[in-house]
């Protein structure tokens, strides 16, 4: 009987003792950033008087962005000629930022826009994840305007779109910048630098279609002020609370079990010492 409850006790026995309501909004979100040329170009106001870049702005907003939705699966992809998930959807969210504040300009020779392919990769890399909720933010300051030469596969980015409806996710479109704005272009293996005239932005009609193809909502932004107010809108469109019950509190019953072996091997021991005294 003592060797039966050592078992038992060996074997720690656990009751639940108490249940945590565990509260989130479960949305999986990717956001891909256009980082061709033109995304360098310093013309957006930042409200103190001064003018910051397309993506000085957009890294600044999407970090408060990401700050304000600690229970969500975010990821990164950047793109110019070629898309590239800079960081799959996590929820290690310092990580992600450590990631975007490093995000630049393409390298030169690969500035175009390749805009059906990002969201091809972005589409892929939600549908990896859990949550039912899958979104796809897409920020650019221009056209899509792959190099056929470098991706002769490209995907249309109605094509693309469209996908991301019959897959049962969300696109968001938001177009940066005013048309026109001035970037340095550099001479490759000289180190200098001229200034170019930009003569297009991005497409407004081209970012409506897409999103209504992909169920979501276009946005343009020619500030930074104007950028914050389009992600405080995603983000009031993307609230889905959910709850979720998991255990987290455990009762240990193992130690009556070996209270129980203890007091069953001293009553062995008495009977035992017990029997020696009366042997002849």
């Amino acid at each position: 009987m003592a060797i039966a409850c050592l078992v038992v006790a060996i074997a720690r026995p656990q009751t639940v003792a108490g249940r945590t309501i565990l509260a989130g909004r479960g949305v999986s979100i990717l956001l891909a950033v256009d980082q061709s040329l033109t995304m360098t170009a310093e013309d957006v106001p930042s409200g103190d008087g001064t003018f910051i870049t397309r993506l000085e702005a957009a890294r600044r907003t999407i970090d408060r962005f990401i700050m304000g939705r600690p229970d969500d699966l975010i990821g990164l992809v950047g793109f110019g000629t070629y898309p590239d998930l800079i960081c799959p959807p996590t929820l290690d969210h310092d990580v992600l930022r450590a990631l975007l504040a490093t995000l630049g300009p393409a390298r030169p020779g690969e500035n175009a826009t390749n805009i059906g392919d990002a969201i091809a990769w972005s589409l892929q890399s939600v549908l990896e994840t859990e949550p039912s909720e899958r979104v796809i933010v897409l920020l650019t300051d221009g056209q899509n305007e792959p190099d056929v030469a470098a991706t002769p596969d490209w995907l249309d980015p109605d094509e693309a779109a469209t996908l991301v409806r019959r897959l049962g996710a969300r696109l968001y479109t938001i177009g940066v910048g005013a048309p026109g704005g001035m970037v340095r272009v550099d001479v490759p293996g000289t180190g200098i630098s001229y200034p170019e005239q930009l003569q297009e932005g991005y497409d407004p009609i081209a970012l409506d279609r897409w999103a209504e193809l992909g169920d979501g909502e276009a946005f343009s932004a020619e500030s930074a002020e104007m950028l914050e107010q389009v992600f405080e809108r995603i983000n009031t469109l993307e609230q889905r609370p959910f709850t979720g019950e998991i255990l987290t509190r455990y009762r240990e019953e193992y130690p009556p079990w070996v209270a129980a072996a203890l007091v069953l091997l001293a009553l062995d021991r008495v009977a035992s010492a017990t029997r020696a005294r009366r042997l002849p």
